[in-house]
This record gives structure tokens, C-alpha cells and sequence, in this order.
């Protein structure tokens, strides 16, 4: 194409990243979040720490890990892997190569889960275009407080709420009691995720659990607790509107899946789930959160979650996520995307070179009326004892079927897509043999196309019986005396900023973190 064409089609975009040349790069600890877009755009690479497939998937290049350093961060992950020797070769290489053919982009582009001003300066240096809002304004709009101010700008509302600060029980009493907000509470920080700072609060005694945590803030958001299903959402911002894909259920608390109380643990997506009035009404509120970000400047992809009041039937804004997530995977390799385009596919068109004029309101209608037509959910499997120890099993990932409660490998295919039949499930492994096991790391996430979740918030016998099949899969030993003292150096040591061992040596995939960071 060239460089005056201009996109007006489905079918344009499709041929656009097919046939462009352009080098794309997403560096993260795992592919998970972006699983599959390699089947999209022609010269799609994933630099991951983590070998999920074994080296069957070309699209991954993991780097050597000789001289690994301790990591304090997911960004500390990225910045080991952009930095790494290996990695700086090829880049250099494919960029070289890009610059003899007929370039059709500026510069080759650049894609993170998490990133700082380390990384967008280093992404500088090497000609790479960061593909994403400037960190300051990410960050800016990830704090929760600002995301229930954004929300009440576009005319989306939070569950009932104050923003205050919190310097004892009997403060928290006195603010709720200011609002209105009644006896049983939750309070959010500003930053977290996957529900590790999400606090539910109905005692004095569940408060001085937290309290370090919750009075150590300069402000938290307290929310009447309300009996409610969460759900979730991902959208992308554009100069030409706001492109918003379907609505799913999530899967939040399960204890067989997460160790924390308000963790994020899966997502589902079928037609029954919601009804057509809630589509709609969510639909129109994260187009207008879209398109009030994008007058604050913030381009492209983002997810929201939104909480329905059983009791009034009410739809709120639960947590707005200025990046990929949890979900990226799901939306972008949903039947709907597979039938148009996914999602994440306009985020790259924003911070293209290329013009384009697309109206979203066709592709935001489709979502709305065929974006839950096949049934298809995740189980994001986290270790939830509380005991450090070390994996000696763990399952290969690819396509399984359950046979006589027991999990059967049929392929070793990296493609999710390749479980399409019902009885069929992908899994994808995060953690292999040999590394270390620690509460709330991410094990495996496992794709599937039936239901998970019950009316009642609980697993349904199918996914129960699958996800002991699982369990099944791997199995652990203790640490040795040594192992311990080395963790115990490496816990005390002040330049891990107080992350644990385990968590440092391994950048977990959650989202709303990484899977994560799988949210």
C-alpha cells in the first residue's frame, strides 16, 4: 500500500497487516496478553523472560539467561529483556533489513504490558516508536481516584463512594457515615491489582488486618458494598472514536483459583450472560469514557470493569485499566474478532503512519449483537498456599482433552484457537519445573468453550472437575536449608524494595497486571 492510502474497510485492515513490513515487538514476561496477533501482523514478534510453549512458537524469541539479575518489577523484567544482547542484535538486524525494503511506517514499534521512563527512553535510543500513551499520562490515569473523576466527566458513575483519607476505624466509620455508604465497606488504594488492594470491611477486625495498608495512602476510595456481578470490558480510543468490544463476565475471589478475596481469576463470555440492555448500556458508557480520554490526550487500548447491582439492577463503574489486560487475550481471539478483526488492531492503526476512516458504530454494533454468540471462558489458575516451594511437574502447553476426570494432550499446538470443539481446553503454562512457587503466582491459564461459573458465583461441576484435573498436573517439593537461606538474604536486602525472592526472580503474568501478567 502506499503511503497515501487511506483504510475505509474491514477488509482494508485486514490487508494493511498482512502484507505490512513494519517490525512490531511485544516485550513482556510471557505472549499471553497478546496471544495470537503474530496470525495478524506479518512481522509480529514476542521477546518474553518465559518459555510458555517449549520453543514451538517462532513468533517467541526468548533471549539467553545466563547473568539473570534479581528483578523488583515487571518494568525491571522489560528493561532486562530490551537491554538484553541478544535481543538488541536482532532488533538491529531487522531494522536494517526493514530500512532496504520500502518502508511503510516511520519507525518499528514497540509494545509493553507495563513500562516506565527507562524503557521509553531506551525504546528512543534504539529507533523504536513506543505504541502506547506516554507513561506520565498511564500512569496518571491508572490512579483509581482519578479514574472515578475521569468517570464522572463522561457521565459514568461509580457505586456510591467517597474519596478521603482514612487515619483510623473510627475515621472510616465517620466518612461512611458522611456519605451514607452504610456498615459494610470496601476501600481501594490508588494502585493495585487483581484484588491485591481491594479491602472488604464490615468489622473493626477486618479493618486492623489492613489498616498499615489502607492509612499508609494520602487518599482511598470508599465504596458501599453492594451485592453485585462484575463484569468486563476492553475498548480502544481513536481519532476516529472509540472501537469497543464484547461485554464478559469475570470470575473474581474464587478461592480455588486466587488466594485473594477480590482477585480477578477468569472471565467468561456467552450470549445469557448479560441482557440487551446492559450491552447497551455498557457499550455507550465506555464509548463515552473512550472519547473522554482521548480529549485528555490517552490514545488507544484500555478496559473497564463495571459492576451490576443485583438488588436495583444498577450498571457502575468499577476500575477503568489504561493498557492491555487479562482480557486482551479473550476479546482479540473471540469468534466475533475472528470474524472481523481484533480489537487490539486499532491501537495499532492509531499510532500508525497510515490513514484511516472507520466508522465504529458498524463494528461496535456487531459487538453488541454477535459478541457473546459462541460460549467461551478462562481460568486464570494461581498457587494459592502460602508456603514458598519449588515446582518438580508441571503440563506442557497445548490442547487437552478431559477423559475419565483426567487431562489428555492431544497437541502440542501453541494456537488457542486449535480448541475450538466443545470437550476441547487450552492450556497455556506460565511456570515451569524448577522454579519457584509463591502465593498468587500464576500457574497456567486455561481456555475454554463451555461454562465456568454458576448463577451462584461458584464453579460449575465441568470447570470443577477440570481444574482438579489440573492441580493434578503439577505437584511441588519444599525448599532445602540452602534455598531457604538464600531467600531469606534476598528478602532482606533492601535493593529488592521489599519483593520477595520468588515474586523478584519471577515477573508474574497477571493483568490488570501481567498474567498478567495473565487483569
Amino acid at each position: 500500500m502506499s503511503a497515501n492510502t487511506q483504510l475505509s474497510s474491514i477488509q482494508d485492515v485486514k490487508q494493511y497487516f498482512a502484507t505490512l513490513d513494519t517490525p512490531h515487538y511485544f516485550i513482556s514476561s510471557t505472549n499471553f496478553n497478546l496471544m495470537n496477533l503474530e496470525q495478524w501482523v506479518k512481522r509480529w514478534t514476542n521477546i518474553n523472560f518465559i518459555d510458555c510453549y517449549d520453543k514451538s512458537n517462532t513468533s517467541v524469541m526468548l533471549p539467553s539467561k545466563v547473568g539473570t539479575p534479581v528483578f523488583d518489577s515487571i518494568e525491571s523484567v522489560n528493561d532486562f529483556l530490551l537491554g538484553h544482547k541478544d535481543v538488541v542484535s536482532q532488533i538491529e538486524k531487522d531494522i536494517a533489513h526493514w530500512h532496504a525494503g520500502e518502508r511503510q511506517d516511520s519507525q518499528a514499534k514497540a509494545l509493553f504490558l507495563f513500562f516506565d521512563k527507562t524503557l521509553e527512553e531506551t525504546c528512543r535510543s534504539m529507533d523504536l516508536q513506543v505504541c502506547l500513551p506516554p507513561n506520565h499520562l498511564v500512569k496518571k490515569i491508572d490512579n483509581k481516584i482519578t479514574t472515578t473523576e475521569i468517570g464522572n466527566e463522561a457521565g459514568v458513575a461509580s457505586v456510591p463512594n467517597a474519596l478521603e483519607k482514612v487515619t483510623s476505624y473510627e475515621s472510616l466509620q465517620a466518612i461512611a457515615e458522611q456519605y451514607q455508604l452504610g456498615e459494610r465497606l470496601v476501600v481501594q488504594s490508588a494502585y493495585g491489582d487483581s484484588g491485591k488492594t481491594t479491602y472488604f470491611i464490615s468489622s473493626k477486625a477486618e479493618y486492623d488486618k489492613v489498616a498499615t495498608e489502607i492509612e499508609s495512602e494520602e487518599q482511598v476510595k470508599i465504596m458501599k458494598q453492594i451485592r453485585c456481578a462484575g463484569t468486563a470490558i476492553e475498548a480502544c480510543a481513536t481519532r476516529s472514536g472509540t472501537f469497543v468490544g464484547p461485554l464478559m463476565t469475570e470470575l473474581v475471589g474464587l478461592s480455588e483459583l486466587t488466594p485473594y478475596q477480590g482477585g480477578w481469576c477468569g472471565n467468561e463470555l456467552y450470549q445469557e450472560a448479560f441482557s440487551d440492555a446492559i450491552r447497551a448500556k455498557a457499550q455507550q458508557m465506555t464509548e463515552n469514557l473512550g472519547n473522554t480520554l482521548y480529549d485528555r490526550g490517552y490514545k488507544g487500548y484500555f478496559e473497564v470493569d463495571y459492576l451490576i447491582d443485583l438488588d436495583t439492577g444498577e450498571l457502575y463503574l468499577g476500575e477503568l485499566n489504561p493498557r492491555i489486560t487479562g482480557i486482551s487475550a479473550m476479546t482479540n481471539m473471540s469468534d466475533f474478532c475472528y470474524k472481523t478483526v481484533p480489537l487490539f488492531l486499532f491501537h495499532l492503526l492509531e499510532y500508525s503512519d497510515v490513514k484511516f476512516n472507520l466508522d465504529p458504530n458498524e463494528y461496535n454494533q456487531l459487538a453488541l449483537t454477535k459478541g457473546a454468540a459462541a460460549t467461551s471462558g478462562q481460568m486464570i489458575f494461581k498457587y494459592t498456599d502460602p508456603e514458598l516451594k519449588i515446582l518438580t511437574a508441571a503440563p506442557e502447553s497445548g490442547v487437552y482433552k478431559l477423559l475419565d476426570d483426567e487431562l489428555t494432550l492431544i497437541s502440542k499446538h501453541h494456537d488457542r484457537r486449535q480448541a475450538l470443539a466443545e470437550d476441547e481446553v487450552f492450556i497455556m503454562r506460565i511456570m515451569d519445573t524448577a522454579e519457584y512457587a509463591y502465593k498468587g503466582a500464576d500457574l497456567a491459564i486455561v481456555f475454554t468453550h463451555f461454562r465456568l461459573q454458576s448463577a451462584e458465583k461458584m464453579l460449575t461441576d465441568t470447570a470443577r472437575k477440570l481444574l482438579d484435573a489440573l492441580q493434578e498436573q503439577f505437584s511441588y517439593r519444599g525448599l532445602t536449608e540452602e534455598e531457604k537461606i538464600l531467600v531469606e538474604r534476598y528478602n532482606s536486602s533492601s535493593s529488592l524494595k521489599g519483593a520477595s525472592y520468588a515474586e523478584s526472580i519471577l515477573a508474574t503474568t497477571e493483568s490488570d497486571a501481567i498474567v498478567e501478567d495473565v487483569s
